[in-house]
């Protein structure tokens, strides 16, 4: 009994061994002395199917680089600086990840073996070739690269700022795709490439931050005058927009959109500069401080045009125009009612305030009367858990009459919202305390007094 499961044993044996010596070795050792590694990656497959044999071989390459490569996504962060890195910085990493996560073009099945049911699959990738290929890629995104910021230099050196920054991110973005293939290049060589013609990430930002350092914007004319309250003053202002180059030349940047507004925060307008990088604008005299004798003006760039990553490099970049204010020896009568003919006392003293504050007084008895009727132009209800809410529009239409001769001389609008819980009533003295008017619109309709 003994010597018969001995036989058995050794015939198992045996039969293994034979079943394992028809095993490739390469399969086993994961090299091939056709294919020595300094010149070829190896992946073994092993598989009841073909095809997925096949596809575990490739993967099998892929992972190779997968590991090599991995190292490398942290010295690509390092060449990026940290206020930048966000979006650019997760570009490259993903495009760096997916592109080894990927089938590689020019690998090859050299060898495929059938034993026991199963599939034994050698794949290779001849470095050299593969190499050749990703030299040629870089080479030539290297030269686009470099057209794009060629253009983008001459752009700015003609004041064509927007369109240089657009040349500039075209560069920017050929970027991640580089830095791709010089990963994978220096996975497969372990040594970098291109010397001094390299792509830089830090290179192009800083050249796009070194060009907006050279913005700014300044006064040509029209500071310092003075105007009657509510009229424009004397002269329109000019600003210029312009861009200061390696050189030192100062160059005016063509359309620029620029935002005026006075310093109480009211826009008075949005313009874009001229080919010259110039911008007038006629401004009303409006006080916009404390004093109801002097106002300002506040010019800023507009950022809309600008790719996020780069607005807060301008974003601080204004000038002012200060302007004095000359006011008459006139007072105002004050009539604020509601469409049912109710006197509303609170609102006629807010219309009071704003009389004041542009430097005129108040008296009963003046024959220069700002009468206005406030309106409900919209109600609506809201049910909350506090309770019905009830909330409303309001606009108050001032007019400017002259008792004398009955005359109407100008008028203005100003509106305001309330929301309040209980009634409309709440809402509509909530809207009525919420009552706003344009600054220089109002100005201008007091004005009205002192021309007739």
């Amino acid at each position: 009994m003994r010597r018969n499961i001995w036989i058995f044993t050794l015939f198992f044996i045996s039969i293994n061994m034979l079943s394992f010596a028809q095993v490739p070795k390469w399969a086993m050792t994961n090299s091939h002395k056709k294919y020595p590694s300094s010149k070829y990656l190896l992946g073994v497959g092993i598989s009841n199917g073909k095809t997925e044999a096949i596809e575990l071989a490739r993967a099998d390459v892929a992972k190779q680089i997968q590991v090599k490569i991995e190292s490398e996504l942290e010295t690509i962060e390092q060449e990026i600086s940290s206020g930048d890195r966000t979006k650019l910085s997760s570009e490259i990493i993903s495009k760096t990840k997916s592109a080894v996560s990927e089938t590689i073009a020019g690998i090859e099945i050299k060898e495929t073996k059938f034993i026991k049911g199963k599939y034994y699959i050698l794949a290779i990738l001849n470095k050299q070739n593969y190499l050749a290929e990703i030299e040629q890629k870089m080479d030539n995104i290297v030269a686009e690269t470099e057209k794009y910021i060629q253009s983008a230099r001459k752009l700015a050196g003609s004041g064509n700022i927007f369109n240089a920054l657009d040349s500039y991110i075209s560069a920017q973005n050929t970027i991640p795709e580089f830095y791709v293939k010089r990963g994978l290049y220096i996975a497969l060589t372990g040594r970098n490439y291109g010397g001094t013609n390299t792509v830089s990430a830090a290179d192009i930002l800083s050249e796009i931050r070194s060009v907006l350092s050279g913005i700014d914007i300044k006064i040509i004319s029209g500071n310092n005058q003075s105007a009657l309250i509510g009229t424009f003053l004397g002269e329109p202002v000019v600003a210029k927009v312009f861009y200061i180059d390696n050189s030192g030349s100062e160059i005016g940047i063509k359309w620029y959109p620029v935002i005026i507004k006075y310093a109480n925060g009211e826009i008075l307008s949005k313009l874009g500069a001229g080919e010259d990088g110039k911008i007038g604008i006629s401004v009303l005299a409006t006080p916009t401080g404390a004093s109801s004798k002097q106002g300002s003006l506040i010019f800023t760039l507009g950022l809309s045009n600008l790719p996020e990553i780069f607005r807060d490099d301008l974003s601080k970049i204004q000038m002012s125009v200060v302007y004095d204010i000359l006011t008459a020896d006139i007072a105002f009568t004050v009539r604020i009612a509601s469409t049912s003919g109710e006197l509303l006392q609170n609102l006629a003293e807010r219309v009071s305030a704003w009389i004041n504050e542009n430097g005129f007084k108040v008296n009963p008895s003046s024959k220069i009367v700002v009468s206005g009727t406030a309106a409900t132009t919209n109600e609506k209800i809201i049910n909350s858990p506090a309770g019905k809410q009830y909330f409303v529009d309001v606009e108050l239409n001032l007019i400017l009459i002259d008792m004398d001769s009955e005359k109407q001389l100008s008028s203005v609008t100003a509106s305001g919202r309330g929301l309040a819980i209980g009634s409309k009533e709440s809402a509509f003295e909530q809207a009525c305390n919420n009552m706003n008017v344009s600054k220089s619109k109002f100005a201008a309709f007091l004005q009205a007094a002192i021309q007739q």
